[in-house]
């Protein structure tokens, strides 16, 4: 894992400090500075160039990075790198550094849920508003909402609340969306209270899946959403995105209910129509997700489904993935005769490492995932205490898509300078930057799990030569095709370049 010129410059800078040879010994400060030098070579952006005009935009990002940096260490409390999303974002949201991160291309994400994409912000104002929303309360107190009533799929023991209805004979309407958005949204101002286990966390975080996925899937509502995902990516600057989905059934006022396939079809048509109205935007395409808890025959019928899927939309889906907590789920080896069966044009996107155990069969499933020549690993957070898949990753060039916000949110982390992700930065293991389920924490897009990249995981001194690594992973590691490849490179290369010029102009600090 480490270039041969840097094993041997630091064998060399060891035994000349314990021979202690006067004719052969660095000095002090020499050798320190060759091994930081040495460090700073081999990480994340090391041999990534910057020409005069980024190097001058690099030393005005740094300015604000390295004073955000400063007023946190003098003060715990502003310290937003090491401090929890929840409590960090009044201070993301008025810091120069995340001004610069949301002006700046981010070229795309690659693990991205769709049912989690949305801000929840535009869930509550537009699509809670769409005439029709019903909502009802299963026997365990989970609400679910949805534009059908009496569907048994809902489970619901509560009658069929029109949400309009609701809100019209509350006391507050800005009051009563405020709580209807905490049916989809983790926020809390005290989550080591609200959720103080993981079981806690993943049992509300799955759980908004139920609230919200089948009023997503009413077809209007479906059409929106999807559309203002691709709105909330393009205005943060990204250019391209492979999303999950589980592809539900769709359907209409009139109780109409389409196919899984003529689901594709929908979102190929609203990808296709907002990429002719956004030339800049290379469109999504799709990885298709499986519940990881189902048995092996349920999961050889969603490969089989998928076959079919990939045969008439090659080009658009394109991938496949089992999802769900992974601690919960099936280990990837007790699944092996399913996902050895995928068509060979397709590929397999794992979940692996989502997890903070050791020798276990969640961290193991890492092992699985490459064995079954895997194209990504899904978060990989317990990779780095896997030395020899690690460097296996490194060696075959398998992106680990990190997703920072999620793995603290999910508790996982609380800090996120100690985050593994800092580990693979430093020994530059393959990453990209992604968002996961933006909308369920208060999030929106991507830029602030780049907040969290630069300020968290990546070194103090890191600047605008790590940034701009990242940018370009998203296109090196995606999948697209080697023409939509090539357009990609020249859109953000375009884009990046009147990035920079915006910033020397000062437009963006």
């Amino acid at each position: 894992m480490w270039p041969s010129c840097a094993v041997v410059l630091l064998v060399l800078l060891l035994v000349n400090r314990l021979t202690a040879q006067p004719e052969t010994t660095l000095s002090y400060e020499q050798a320190r500075q060759a091994v930081l030098a040495a460090e700073e070579q081999l990480m994340t952006g090391g041999h990534t160039y910057l020409n005069s005009e980024e190097a001058k935009v690099d030393d005005l990002f740094m300015q604000y990075k390295l004073g955000e940096l400063a007023q946190g260490f003098r003060n715990a409390d502003q310290n937003a790198a090491a401090m929890h999303f929840f409590k960090a974002k009044p201070l993301i949201d008025r810091s120069g550094v995340f001004r610069f991160l949301q002006m700046m291309p981010k070229g795309a994400v690659l693990h991205l849920h769709n049912t989690a994409s949305v801000s929840s912000k535009w869930v509550v104002q537009k699509m809670s508003y769409m005439p029709g929303m019903l909502r009802c309360t299963t026997s365990k107190g989970r609400s679910v909402l949805t534009f059908r009533r009496a569907s048994q799929k809902h489970g619901c023991q509560s009658q069929y609340i029109r949400v309009a209805d609701e809100r019209r004979n509350s006391i507050d309407p800005a009051v009563y969306d405020q709580n209807f958005e905490r049916l989809f949204n983790l926020y809390t101002p005290v989550p080591e209270l609200e959720y103080p286990t993981i079981t806690s966390v993943w049992s509300k975080f799955q759980d908004m899946f139920d609230t919200l996925g089948d009023a997503i899937s009413f077809l209007p509502a479906f059409r929106a959403y999807h559309w203002q995902m691709m709105e909330e990516l393009y205005n943060d600057n990204v250019m391209y995105a492979e999303v999950r989905t589980s592809l539900k059934e769709l359907y209409d006022a009139s109780g109409r209910t389409f196919t899984r396939l003529d689901t594709i079809r929908e979102l190929q048509t609203l990808n296709e129509k907002f990429v002719r109205l956004h030339p800049d935007f290379l469109g999504i395409k799709l990885i298709y997700a499986v519940y990881r808890g189902q048995d092996v025959q349920q999961v050889e019928q969603r490969v089989d489904e998928f076959r079919q899927w990939h045969e008439s939309f090659p080009q658009f889906m394109v991938g496949f993935d089992l999802v769900g907590q992974e601690d919960n789920g099936k280990p990837l080896y007790s699944l092996l005769p399913a996902l050895r069966n995928l068509p060979l044009t397709a590929r397999l996107f794992l979940h692996a490492g989502e997890t903070n155990w050791f020798g276990a069969s969640t961290d193991v499933n890492l092992l699985d995932a490459l064995l079954l020549n895997t194209t990504r690993i899904g978060h990989g957070f317990a990779l780095a205490k896997h030395p020899i898949l690690m460097n296996a990753v490194k060696t075959r060039d398998i992106a680990v898509e990190l997703n920072p916000l999620s793995n603290q949110v999910l508790h996982l982390v609380w800090d996120m300078r100690n985050h593994p992700g800092a580990q693979y930065m430093a020994l530059d293991v393959p990453i990209v930057i992604c968002n996961d389920d933006p909308g369920f924490w208060n999030a929106k897009a991507l830029s602030y799990d780049f907040y969290y990249a630069i300020m968290s995981l990546a070194p103090n001194n890191a600047g605008l030569r790590v940034l701009k690594s990242l940018v370009w992973n998203s296109i090196r590691y995606s999948l697209l095709s080697d023409e939509e490849r090539l357009r990609a490179y020249k859109i953000v290369e375009i884009t990046w370049s009147r990035f920079i010029d915006k910033v020397l102009q000062g437009n963006v600090f």
